[in-house]
C-alpha cells in the first residue's frame, strides 16, 4: 500500500471541527493513501469529502495514463481500496492539458447530450 504524503496536526485538528460523518469517512479513507478506484481502475487521491457519506477524489497523470486530469464527485468509500505506486515502467501522464481538456470537454457534451436523449 502506497502513503503518499503524511498527515499534519493540522490536519488533525480540521477534521476534528468537521460533522462525525466526515469524521468516520476521513479516519476510514485518509487522504495520505494512494487508492484503487475499482470502477474505472484509476489510481486516485483524496481530495475531499461530503456530508452525504461519499468522497471527492483527483484522477492525476502522475499515478495513471489518462486522457485528462479531473476530480470526481460521488464517489463510495466501498468503490475504493488501498494500492501501489505505479510500477517504473508503467506509462504515466495527461494526454492532454487543462486547456485541450476543456476544449474536448465541450466538443463531446453535445455529443453525450445527443446519445442520451436516443
Amino acid at each position: 500500500m502506497a502513503k503518499i504524503r503524511e498527515l499534519t496536526k493540522e490536519w488533525r485538528k480540521w477534521v476534528n471541527t468537521r460533522p462525525s460523518v466526515i469524521q468516520e469517512l476521513a479516519k476510514r479513507i485518509p487522504p495520505d493513501r494512494l487508492y484503487l478506484l475499482k470502477t474505472s481502475n484509476h489510481r486516485v487521491e483524496i481530495y475531499g469529502y461530503v456530508e452525504d457519506g461519499t468522497l471527492i477524489v483527483s484522477v492525476l497523470g502522475k499515478w495513471n495514463k489518462v486522457m485528462f486530469e479531473r476530480n470526481v464527485f460521488g464517489i463510495k468509500p466501498e468503490d475504493l481500496e488501498e494500492c501501489d505506486l505505479p510500477s517504473a515502467s508503467e506509462e504515466l501522464g495527461a494526454i492532454l492539458t487543462q486547456e485541450e481538456s476543456k476544449r474536448y470537454i465541450e466538443m463531446i457534451r453535445p455529443i453525450m447530450k445527443d446519445e442520451e436523449e436516443k
